[in-house]
């Protein structure tokens, strides 16, 4: 067994609370949360995301199911599929497939326009929108049918799959709602995901999931997640993890469905945890990797709270955290967590300096090294490298 950590933390505590809209403006330094993002486009896409592609007389125009099923079959890789301004398509029973290296687009965003609206019914299927190898979704709406989360209440919701299966693609500048599975799916044999630029709400479970067999290389930036269940969750088959950085994650109350049992579920905004499933095919290298930096951590103003997630008021099995990494048998897991920004409702009376508002990052596999992060009950069988720094944790009541 052996354990490699660099751990430089570094705590800037505001001393005093103060309103959001002040912390976003003068009290937060440059350099550190998702307002320092250098894409040059808006977090969440939408208005002023010109980053989108370029409709040319080659386009493939369509304006409804039937059009776009048959663009999307007869096109060739560098082809554009260009859904017409103010569509609303009904996807029905279909499942759309996008070829490699083909672009499905829509204008969200330009000169106001919401983009059109793709709308998917509840159904058995596992996803409504496939994304091959060098495919892309850019400037469209994909609603499922659920309800809005704050609708959701003791009854859950069928499952209505996810609402987008990918491998190696890229999804920009869209808004993605109303799924109870899940938004982006990362699956098998997929290692490159770019998933930019997108507004997820009202996501019932995994907004984004890396799922078995998927590789490390994914990368998701400047997003405005809105989560209750997880915001970016992978559940650390061999070899996998992602990059997260210039996001905006805002914890929205979870409904009531979520409260059964007598205790809280696990509600972390990333994480990837251990799997003890069998290994992939074909297999990945023995290393997995979370680097997260340069995010912005917060909640809705309606669910108070002391780390981004909810505290933990019952049988305190599972205390609450924004970043929760497992352990890994067997391999090196990589983790980078710096330039974050935390905002925090309210302070616990922790006297652990590195949680003086609740548990904002646990890590999980290693015992007793060092004394500031939490020890777990089973003694460590992988590998570390850590390196935790710069990270600014503000109260905000």
């Amino acid at each position: 067994m052996r354990l490699i950590l660099t751990l430089l933390t570094t705590l800037l505590l505001a001393p005093r609370a103060a309103p959001l809209a002040a912390l976003h403006a003068a009290e937060a330094p440059s350099g550190f949360g998702a307002d320092a993002n250098p894409t040059g486009q808006p977090i969440g896409g939408g208005q002023g995301y010109t980053g989108g592609p370029k409709v040319t007389p080659s386009a493939k125009r369509v304006d409804s199911l039937e059009s776009m099923q048959q663009a999307l079959a007869m096109a060739k890789p560098g082809d554009l599929v260009w859904i017409e301004s103010g569509k609303v398509i009904d996807l029905a029973d279909a499942q759309l497939i996008v070829p490699e290296k083909v672009t499905l687009a829509g204008d969200r965003g330009a000169q106001g326009a919401l983009g059109p609206l793709l709308t998917a019914g509840m159904s058995k299927l596992d996803w409504r929108i496939q994304l091959k190898p060098g495919a892309r979704l850019s400037g469209v709406r994909l609603r499922g049918p659920n309800p809005l989360m704050c609708e959701i209440d003791a009854v859950k919701p069928p499952p209505s799959g996810y609402a987008i299966a990918c491998v190696d693609a890229e999804v920009d500048n869209c808004e993605i709602s109303q799924f109870q599975r899940g938004g982006i799916a990362h699956f098998r044999d997929s290692v490159r995901g770019h998933i930019h630029h997108n507004h997820l709400h009202d996501i019932a479970a995994y907004p984004v999931l890396v799922a078995n067999g998927s590789g490390d290389g994914h990368v998701f930036e400047a997003n405005r997640i809105e989560w209750a269940w997880h915001a970016i969750a992978s559940n650390g088959s061999r070899g996998s993890g992602y990059t997260a950085r210039y996001n905006t994650f805002i914890r929205v109350p979870r409904p009531k469905l979520f409260d059964g049992g007598g205790a809280d579920p696990p509600n972390w905004c990333l994480d990837v945890h251990a799997n003890t499933g069998e290994p992939t095919t074909p297999p990945r290298p023995a290393t997995r990797k979370l680097i997260v930096h340069h995010n912005t951590f917060l909640a809705h103003s309606d669910v108070k709270v002391g780390d981004g997630s909810e505290l933990l008021k019952t049988i305190n099995v599972y205390p609450k955290h924004d970043i929760f990494v497992g352990p890994a048998e067997g391999f090196t897991t990589t983790v980078e967590i710096h330039h974050n920004r935390f905002l925090m409702h309210e302070q616990t009376g922790s006297k652990n300096e590195f949680k003086p508002y609740g548990r904002a990052i646990r890590l999980v596999g290693f015992k007793g090294q060092p004394a500031l992060l939490p020890d777990d009950p089973a003694p460590t069988k992988d590998t570390w490298r850590v390196s935790i720094s710069d990270n600014l944790f503000h109260a905000q009541r």
